[in-house]
């Protein structure tokens, strides 16, 4: 099933929904009473020499229909979300994930590793530079009080307890999935040396990722599909838990040439090329994050990746990138127990050292115009969080990180008040900004998706 695919039965629930409302409220659905008979209308004449007996029967009263009174703004808030309903029915995802929807024109917003897209403004604009997969539901566990690490992962297979239901996991899976680490864990410790790495053709990119490593990469593997005894890249860090000033060393005869460096994890690439556009297939159950940067300057000057134009990366003596393929991190090495996800994106064990919900925060992506201060609230994976809380006067924005279009509306899918706050379609990477000038608890909910609910609070 496709993006699209899923959106549209999604969609479909709402529209059943939304059409029993209006069915029950709109005055051009209402059932019209049978016409009157009309005194003259189809009589038959007695002949003369017949006289009708006299009657006593008495007439039934006539039953006078009461007076109904509709709320034109009920009226209108049904044809506004039947409207969003149709609107979003005629969005069209992407045949595959790494591809964006034609001619949409989202904003700059998402965070790394947890939204199916990420746009970042550039000079030329707002650009796409990530998107995840897979194609259907994917569970991106980065609750530190879940068990979503390598570690969590093998302490919950050998204590026997119910798997928790987040998690989207089968106790068969699960023992896979920990068989699958496992494997891979005893690569890493046979790496752990960066010169095995280099004496096995590995080559460094001589960049090191805030909180993510330096990728050394082996080509010869890239066409060989996933194999999670055979990682692509591995992922090493400067041992004094310090990052570079500039570019690191590099293998030189298979051999480190630059400070000494300690394994954090691995990664997987495999290229669309090799694998197709599909999606990949890879660990078992639903927690792999496989996801596709784009337009990514490597490589430069400074040391770091960047997301700039081509003319720009080339002026500051980078590789620019358009995309690069299906890549997913593994963080199987348990000394750098990821408590933010075996496969998130991001370890806060790597250097800068950070609490997760820190590093969670940080990697949020804003605009230009994003006012200093303002919280954003993201909308992943069908779901708001629950609760949002902001100082009064605090700007809270709303982005769609999400596959599908959604809508944040004021009020509930019973009783909707969009004339408090309602942001109409919101297409993927769109923000909404909601006013909160008054303190109090609003809720709020998707008209598109009935059963996406949430509570803004200001204080």
């Amino acid at each position: 099933m496709t993006p699209g695919q899923l959106g549209t039965v999604r969609i479909g629930l709402a529209v059943a929904g939304l059409a029993l409302v209006a069915c029950t409220a709109s005055p051009t659905n209402q059932r019209r009473a049978a016409p009157a008979t009309s005194a003259t209308s189809a009589t038959t004449t007695a002949p003369p020499t017949t006289v009708a007996p006299a009657t006593t029967t008495t007439a039934p009263p006539t039953i006078v229909a009461p007076a109904t009174t509709v709320d034109p703004k009920v009226i209108l808030t049904i044809e506004q979300l039947n409207a969003y309903v149709a609107e979003a029915a005629a969005f069209e995802q992407a045949a595959t994930d790494w591809l964006l929807p034609e001619g949409l024109q989202p904003s700059a917003g998402g965070a790394p590793g947890f939204t199916r897209y990420v746009f970042r403004q550039t000079s030329a604009g707002v650009v796409p530079t990530l998107v995840e997969g897979p194609l259907g539901t994917q569970v991106r566990c980065q609750d530190p009080d879940l068990p979503c690490s390598y570690g969590d992962l093998k302490d919950l297979l050998r204590s026997g307890d119910p798997i928790p239901g987040e998690l989207d996991l089968t106790p068969a899976e699960l023992t896979e999935l920990v068989s699958e680490l496992d494997v891979l864990n005893g690569f890493l410790k046979a790496h752990a040396d960066v010169n095995t790495a280099c004496a096995e053709g590995y080559v460094s990119d001589r960049i090191q990722t805030p909180n993510m490593g330096s990728h050394f990469y082996r080509g010869d593997l890239f066409d060989n599909g996933f194999n999670p005894a055979e990682p692509e890249i591995i992922l090493y860090a400067l041992a004094d838990g310090s990052l570079p000033n500039g570019v690191l060393g590099q293998c030189r005869d298979g051999a480190w040439d630059g400070k000494p460096m300690v394994l954090v994890g691995s990664a997987f690439l495999l290229p669309p090329g090799a694998v197709g556009v599909d999606h990949p297939g890879g660990f078992t159950g639903s927690l792999d994050n496989w996801h596709i940067h784009l337009n990514l300057c490597r490589s430069n000057s400074a040391g770091r990746d960047d997301f700039v134009t081509e003319e720009e990366c080339d002026d500051r003596g980078g590789r620019f990138h358009p995309t690069i393929g299906w890549m997913m991190h593994a963080w199987a090495e348990t000394t750098r127990d990821n408590q933010m996800g075996v496969f998130s994106m991001w370890n806060p064990t790597i250097a800068p050292v950070a609490d997760p919900s820190n590093v969670f925060d940080s990697r949020t992506v804003r605009g230009d115009d994003f006012p200093e201060g303002a919280r954003q609230s993201l909308v992943t994976n069908f779901a708001f969080e629950s609760t949002i809380e902001v100082d009064a006067g605090q700007s809270i924005y709303f982005n769609n990180s999400d596959s599908v279009p959604h809508t944040v509306s004021a009020g509930s899918p019973d009783e909707p008040d969009l004339g408090a706050f309602d942001s109409g379609i919101l297409n993927p990477g769109d923000n909404f900004k909601v006013d909160t000038s008054t303190p109090g608890s609003y809720p709020l909910f998707c008209a598109l998706h009935p059963d996406m609910t949430a509570t803004l609070v200001v204080r």
